[in-house]
């Protein structure tokens, strides 16, 4: 969620000045483990300007950070493809 990310930002769990990727949400502590990726999802506020790579995420989550100056990458192939 959002939320999360921007508390991890604050809290300095996240630099946002690094793209924000499943290591890096690991590491942050955020996700113990990303079997099938990271669906970024629109609840909370977001006001760092990241640079997100996820398997998906949500219109809402999209458009939230966009609005703060961010981008997210949506990096998932369809199951089977390589």
């Amino acid at each position: 969620n959002l939320g999360a990310l921007q508390a991890a930002v604050d809290a300095k769990k996240l630099d946002a000045k690094k793209t924000v990727d499943t290591a890096a949400l690991v590491a942050a502590g955020l996700v113990t483990k990303a079997k099938d990726g990271i669906r970024i999802l629109g609840n909370g506020e977001i006001s760092a300007k990241l640079n997100i790579e996820a398997a998906g995420a949500s219109a809402s989550a999209i458009a939230a950070v966009e609005k703060a100056g961010g981008s997210i990458t949506v990096t998932a192939a369809a199951k089977g493809d390589e």
